[in-house]
């Protein structure tokens, strides 16, 4: 956690160095792993909203969702840059940028965040037609995680699966419940994700205790 926190410090300070501040939005296109977790804390205690990006989605989708939150920065991965078109948004590889990153300082950023202030913008699938941004804000996240804690047997070193991609909203609740409460998140491969039989050998070996599954 404090290695997190250090890196997620050094990434906010550096979003605030191009600009970004309080009210803004950063775009997320990061595959799971670890530089995600610190995309979107970093991303946070800059005090911006984020906006998710599936890095499996058309290019013209993602285009189309950066032009209409009009974000300030793209904080992804290099091998991912290509996905999207031109765009005038700055951009932060969370890989290729890190040395110049880590020279920010590790300590906590200033924050002015209200609870009424946007944490995040999810777009709609758009199946009925143009993807529409669905906004959240930071009051109610907490009552969420609030009502989580109180009724989850999870608590510190708990290890919960973080399965869902991050364009669905069930993964804030994934990421954030277990965060909160002093837990173990456990990135699974996208390759074992789809693969049932591996997916469940993965639950067994890896002692998860809690998984966030949709509904079939």
């Amino acid at each position: 956690y404090r290695e997190l926190n250090s890196r997620a410090n050094q990434l906010a300070h550096h979003l605030k160095g191009l600009g970004v501040s309080r009210g803004a939005l950063v775009a997320l296109c990061l595959e799971r792993s670890i530089e995600m977790i610190v995309g979107i804390v970093g991303a946070l205690k800059s005090g911006a909203a984020i906006v998710p990006l599936d890095p499996t989605y058309p290019g013209e989708r993602l285009s189309l969702m950066m032009q209409d939150a009009q974000v300030a920065a793209l904080v992804t991965q290099q091998r991912l840059v290509s996905h999207f078109p031109a765009h005038s948004s700055a951009v932060v590889s969370l890989d290729t940028d890190w040395e110049t990153i880590a020279t920010q300082p590790r300590t906590n950023p200033v924050s002015t965040t209200s609870s009424d202030d946007l944490l995040y913008v999810l777009y709609t699938a758009g199946s009925t037609g143009k993807p529409k941004g669905v906004a959240m804000s930071h009051g109610s996240l907490v009552n969420l995680i609030t009502w989580q804690l109180q009724n989850s047997s999870i608590g510190a070193g708990g290890r919960t699966l973080q399965y869902t991609s991050l364009s669905f909203d069930v993964s804030v609740q994934e990421i954030f419940s277990t965060l909160c409460a002093g837990g173990n998140l456990v990135m699974v491969p996208e390759q074992t994700r789809r693969d049932a039989v591996a997916l469940v050998q993965y639950l067994v070996t890896e002692k998860i205790e809690r998984l966030f599954l949709p509904f079939i």
